[in-house]
């Protein structure tokens, strides 16, 4: 992303200050492409590879969540263009300072003020109901719906598995013992869960993704787009569980900690978080490379082989 930044910035700024926005200036950059603030609470995104359609489509499931009158901001799209091909969003700026910085290695257990906002943005993310718009998002790599087809989420679920396991399933058994059998039993797990109510789903909470006030409390949940779309909430406890520390000396006491915890705070069966983390691993493990040479892939395939892992597929 370094050299986007060096060979685009200089660009773009250009490009802002002639449209009305003098006072420009670089905020961020990732992946996908980087961020501009413009002044008066806007920020523009400049895209990689995202074009308009698929932005409008992000712009109506994000006017839904913002309607639903959460105790923090989430984005809001104000506007889409395309230049020479590039997409730009035009979006409100969100402030606060990333949950990541509290994340403090010390101490295995997480503070107090931590675990509760994280329980808050679980909790109000599950109290947004689905939407169409919430169910015509891709995810991952797909240009298709997730819902697409059905209107059912563990049906819409065990179809985005099986694709992705026709795609990768062959290079996962080769790190993962027994995959294919408990596979198919992780499979029949999901589709025998009880149909809840759907609500939005994020997909991708980690501590980056979580803006916080100096007391520690919510200000902003943003970045939404990874994994986001409509369905069980359960899915999204689960997974922030799983990778608000994915990486740090504590990561699997903290996962396995969370896990517990929201299922105890949350009233989740702990076999229902424990199969959709296994479910997360198998659908992201090769969302960045196609031959499991990045860190991610190895993260997901220690996943799966957990000792938990087994018994959430029923082994």
């Amino acid at each position: 992303m370094t050299a986007f930044i060096q060979v685009h910035t200089p660009r773009w700024l250009s490009y802002f200050a002639r449209n009305g926005h003098p006072e420009a200036a670089p905020l961020a950059a990732g992946v996908e492409g980087a961020v501009y603030r413009l002044g008066d609470g806007v920020v523009a995104k400049v895209w990689r590879r995202k074009r308009a359609p698929e932005l409008l489509a992000a712009q109506r499931f994000y006017a839904d969540v913002a309607a639903a009158g959460l105790p923090f901001a989430t984005p809001l799209i104000l506007r889409v263009e395309e230049v020479e091909q590039t997409a730009i969003t035009y979006e409100r700026e969100l402030h606060g300072a990333p949950l990541q910085q509290r994340l403090n290695d010390t101490h295995a257990a997480l503070d107090a003020t931590t675990l509760s906002c994280l329980l808050q943005v679980v909790k109000a993310l599950a109290t947004v109901p689905a939407t169409p718009a919430m169910r015509q998002l891709p995810v991952l790599d797909e240009d298709r719906p997730l819902w697409a087809g059905t209107d059912d989420f563990p049906t819409a679920l065990i179809a985005l598995l099986e694709r992705r396991t026709a795609r990768y399933g062959d290079l996962l058994a080769r790190h993962v013992p027994g995959f294919r059998l408990r596979y198919e039993r992780l499979l029949t797990k999901l589709d025998s869960f009880d149909r809840i109510p759907a609500t939005v789903v994020h997909g991708d909470l980690f501590g980056e993704n979580i803006l916080v006030d100096d007391e520690g409390q919510p200000t902003a949940v943003l970045d939404f787009g990874f994994l986001s779309t409509a369905g069980d909430p359960r899915l999204d406890a689960s997974i922030t569980a799983l990778i608000t520390d994915m990486y740090g000396p504590h990561a699997p006491a903290r996962a396995s900690a969370l896990t517990h915890t929201f299922a105890t705070e949350l009233g989740y069966p702990i076999d229902v978080m424990l199969a959709y983390q296994a479910a997360y691993a198998i659908a992201t493990s090769n969302a960045f490379t196609d031959d499991g040479s990045d860190g991610h892939f190895a993260w997901c395939v220690a996943q799966l082989n957990r000792p938990d892992g087994h018994v959430a597929a029923g082994r």
